[in-house]
């Protein structure tokens, strides 16, 4: 179910909150998607015509289900039964020649500052980027794909903090790329369907996480290649961010509300840099302010991990608090 289906979805139901009055992307917009603590729709924001942001998309255990298409008011057991059955099917995706992210095409003089980025929270130390995305690269060596969830940093114009764990699969093609002593293509999925970002944020070995998300949403996930990299992403994404991961070179990110509500910074993140964006018509920015107690992150890794889809590459505090 691509996103403004899944809003539409919510709206029919009576679930989500839209807020037609402007408001300001730098903290104003947070501040009401952590108070309200419901689906949200900004359709009007300061300084960025024809956009729109959509928050708190899982902030409730029970919309996990609503995104996989179950009736409203399913349980936790009930939906963690349809992960358990959807997971052990996998669906290979399909290349398709188009779709609605090349609505709008920029490969020359790309600026991520004409994006409504939110300042999520008066504790970060600026706009970022990445909060609700995907992100993927190929290994180096043998071609295999990776989907996660690495939180990036708006840094300028066209470059991008990644921040991930050492022990990443990210992490893992950065080095072997700056082994190689090249640059490394990454793409920036903004405003998939919720089913591809349960894939994403899943803790898998050995497995294509967008076969994961066919599995979840119950068909092929349909792709497109990038305009100006050799990557595929989905072709129903609101926004896209082809570029590359400049992997001998490593930034400031932060300081930023981490998961577990703590304010961190991470001097090692890696840089990355633009060189294509892609987006629908009257598109849709997906994004989320974590940091805080029954957050949306914490809903999905609770649903994740009733099923074993839980993975912090070995990050003891966050498995811990997870756990509890």
């Amino acid at each position: 179910m691509e996103l403004p289906r899944y809003v539409d979805l919510l709206s029919k139901q009576g679930l989500l909150l839209r807020v037609a009055r402007e408001v300001d992307c730098r903290l104003e917009l947070g501040n009401i998607a952590r108070e309200c603590r419901s689906p949200v729709l900004f359709e009007s924001l300061k300084g960025y015509p024809g956009w729109r942001i959509f928050t708190n998309g899982l902030c409730d255990g029970s919309l996990i289900g609503v995104a996989l298409g179950l009736p409203p008011g399913a349980t936790s057991n009930e939906i963690a039964q349809e992960l358990r059955a959807r997971k052990s099917s996998l669906i290979r995706p399909c290349l398709v020649t188009t779709g609605p992210v090349f609505e709008n095409v920029e490969t020359a003089g790309v600026d991520l500052t004409r994006l409504p980025i939110p300042h999520w929270s008066p504790l970060d130390g600026g706009r970022y980027l990445g909060t609700w995305h995907i992100n993927i690269t190929r290994d180096p060596e043998n071609g295999s794909r990776n989907v996660g969830v690495y939180r990036m940093e708006l840094l300028n114009s066209r470059q991008a903090s990644v921040s991930t764990s050492p022990n990443s699969h990210l992490a893992i093609h950065v080095a072997k790329a700056e082994k190689m002593g090249r640059p490394l293509p990454m793409v920036v999925a903004i405003g998939v369907s919720e089913t591809t970002m349960m894939a994403a944020a899943a803790g898998v070995s050995g497995v294509d996480e967008l076969e994961l998300a066919g599995a979840l949403q119950g068909e092929p996930l349909r792709l497109v290649k990038c305009k100006t990299i050799e990557l595929e992403v989905p072709a129903d994404s609101e926004v896209v961010i082809e570029g590359f991961i400049r992997t001998a070179e490593r930034v400031q990110d932060g300081p930023y509300l981490d998961y577990a509500g703590a304010t961190n910074t991470n001097p090692n993140a890696f840089l990355f840099e633009a060189t294509g964006l892609t987006y629908r018509n009257d598109p849709i920015f997906r994004g989320t302010s974590i940091g805080q107690p029954g957050a949306e992150d914490h809903q999905l890794f609770a649903a994740l991990s009733d099923v074993g889809l839980v993975d912090f590459h070995g990050r003891p505090t966050k498995q811990r608090l997870q756990n509890f």
